[in-house]
């Protein structure tokens, strides 16, 4: 790397340091909006103060003179940066070409060295002095990603940024590197779709009552396909897989508000049905575009290993039992989500026995298409279940992704593949005395 831009870094890093602490009037109560500038960071808008001032306190801001370079391609970078006031620029090739980006206050850069760890790709510079904070990549995937509303705010800070440069940089640039730079947007609206689901690989290693493993694949580089699975309580396992209508950003930012809605309704109503009904009622409101999401939820007791699920127009499960034989869950009718704001979801329930599994997935996977345009198939999946070798979650899983890949060899993807299996494993316990009764 050469001097220059070592010595940039050097100066940088060598202006003033001020620690965000909570001020002596917060704790006292006095001035209660003393850190109001959080509420102008693009990040947090929509975010309670309490949830993140203690994260933002543990940081560290930087004030940068004008003409400062605070990144530059081929450095590590291990930390997001908020603007807290100023203005700045992105260059692609120079630090000082005449075609950059503009950061205005309350926006975010570094964000895609966090998300794929390589260095980074373009000049970042000061265009006024300016307020820098700083938050480790650690502080930000450990504390702030789990916050409800983080990931969607930051997918929706890369969407309109994209939105608002991309005629520009189209009319000026007009050549490659603009469309390698619009790819890297999209790449990073990707990757942080897929943060906001919990690790399909590493899913519940600390509970002995059950197994699971998941994967989603876009066909883009965002989509629509989502799964979820958590414990709402600490014997209820709730587990969600649904499919957004279209693709691209719009699709990604509906499935952002839907997870989202799931979690905070999976916590608070004990009910799938009443789950659906709630996420229902709030995807309804301001959906002036119509969107949809079919979507189908399950609550598992791993005490009792009753399953109760309710479903939005989506694809039946299929439900492996010890046998190894595959059958699809038979579903009670309910309309896709988003539609119709009074729309009702029947519950239904199974016993499930230890070594009995459950594979959730999208219609990506059934209407997978080879290059003579035939589907995968509902029987093809039964089959290929049928004959896995194997019925833990991932070898499950990672069976009839394979298979999906012999099918349609060299066809290119069309939709979105999810899966999610989970294997229930501890044996039934006689309930306690309880009415079953589900809240509402």
């Amino acid at each position: 790397m050469h001097s220059r831009g070592a010595d940039r870094r050097k100066a940088f890093l060598g202006t003033s340091r001020i620690a965000l602490g909570l001020p002596a009037e917060r704790r006292a109560g006095e001035d209660r909006r003393r850190n109001g500038f959080i509420s102008h960071l693009q990040l947090f808008s929509t975010i309670p103060y309490e949830a993140v001032e203690a994260v933002l306190a543990a940081c560290v801001a930087h004030d940068v003179p004008a003409g400062a370079i605070l990144l530059e391609p081929g450095q590590r970078n291990d930390s997001i940066h908020l603007l807290v006031s100023g203005r700045l620029r992105i260059h692609l090739d120079r630090a000082d070409s005449a075609d950059y980006i503009a950061i205005e206050e309350g926006g975010c850069f570094g964000e895609l060295s966090i998300i794929d760890g390589r260095p980074v790709s373009a000049y970042v510079v000061a265009d006024v002095a300016s307020r820098v904070l700083a938050i480790h990549e650690t502080l930000f995937w450990e504390r702030l990603i789990p916050q409800p509303g983080v990931a969607r705010n930051l997918l929706n800070v890369l969407s309109e940024r994209m939105r608002l440069n991309r005629d520009m940089i189209l009319e000026r640039m007009k050549d490659k590197l603009a469309l390698e730079h619009l790819q890297k947007e999209l790449s990073i609206a990707s990757n942080i779709q897929v943060s906001m689901l919990p690790p399909g690989s590493r899913l519940f290693p600390d509970h002995a009552a059950v197994q699971a493993y998941a994967i989603m694949e876009p066909a883009k580089n965002v989509g629509g396909d989502f799964y979820d699975a958590f414990f709402a309580a600490p014997n209820r396992l709730f587990v969600a897989v649904g499919d957004v209508s279209g693709k691209g950003v719009p699709a990604a930012l509906f499935m952002a508000r839907t997870i989202t809605q799931l979690r905070m309704e999976a916590v608070r109503r004990r009910s799938p049905s009443a789950v659906l009904e709630a996420v229902n009622r709030a995807l309804c409101e301001g959906n002036d575009e119509g969107m949809f999401v079919t979507l189908f939820c399950a609550v598992l007791d791993t005490e009792s290993g009753q399953l109760s699920f309710a479903n939005a127009g989506h694809n039946p499960p299929l439900f492996v039992g010890l046998d190894g034989r595959p059958e699809f869950l038979k579903l009670k009718k309910g309309l896709v989500a988003g539609i119709m704001d009074n729309a009702r979801y029947p519950v239904d329930s199974r016993q499930l026995n230890p070594g009995e599994t459950i594979l959730l997935y999208t219609d990506g996977v059934t209407e997978a298409m080879n290059m003579a345009s035939d589907f995968y198939s509902e029987e093809r999946l039964l089959a290929t279940v049928r004959r896995a070798t194997r019925r833990e979650p991932r070898s499950l899983v990672d069976e009839v992704r394979a298979d999906i890949g012999t099918f349609v060899l060299d066809a290119p993807q069309a939709d979105d593949i999810t899966m999610l299996a989970v294997r229930y494993c501890l044996k039934a316990q006689a309930p306690a005395d309880s009415d079953g009764a589900d809240s509402p």
